[in-house]
């Protein structure tokens, strides 16, 4: 295995009740806020995680570079995110769709991929890579996937879970998501 690649910290506030919401401080010095209500169910004692949560550790463990975390790491904004500080750049509004059009369909896959690794790792098969093509078809296939890669994704699912489970209102999850590789 190669060299890993830089990481940025994505930081999961838990709200009350089903609110959450994450904030990163992207490499530009902007920090973003993504508003979350979602959950997918996981597995394990505490069953279910949010589902941005759920998009870092699926897109971290199996290279999507173009999904939700992706794209906002790279400038892109989304109706739910916000910028909370830092200075937008002239025509940041205009880059910013730029980034989101230019991931086309890997958002969609991303969406895809997501769900059906939080179904696997519900099922406890962590690492049928079978599975998760027959789950969302080959058109979604992630480049490069392997059941090890599928297995540490699973097992980070259910792990961030139980520890999303154990916090407080208010309670921070922290996560080193790895950054994409500069595009050529």
């Amino acid at each position: 295995m190669g060299r890993r690649a830089p990481t940025i910290t994505i930081t999961f506030v838990k709200g009350d009740g089903q609110r959450y919401r994450s904030i990163v401080r992207r490499r530009d010095g902007v920090v973003v806020e993504l508003d979350g209500g979602g959950y997918n169910q996981v597995g394990g004692p505490a069953r279910r995680i949010p589902h941005d949560l759920a998009h870092a550790v699926v897109e971290d463990a199996l290279g999507l570079d173009s999904g939700l975390w992706g794209v906002i790491v790279a400038g892109g904004m989304f109706a739910h995110t916000t910028v909370v500080a830092g200075r937008r750049p002239p025509h940041a509004d205009r880059r910013a769709q730029a980034v989101v059009d230019g991931a086309g369909d890997r958002l969609a896959q991303a969406e895809v991929v997501v769900r059906a690794v939080a179904d696997l790792s519900l099922a406890g098969r962590d690492r049928d890579t079978a599975g998760l093509v027959a789950a969302t078809g080959p058109r979604w296939r992630p480049d490069g996937l392997t059941a090890e890669a599928l297995g540490v994704a699973c097992r980070r699912l259910r792990a961030d879970g139980e520890r999303w489970a154990a916090l407080g209102p208010q309670g921070t999850l922290e996560l080193d998501w790895r950054l994409p590789e500069p595009r050529r």
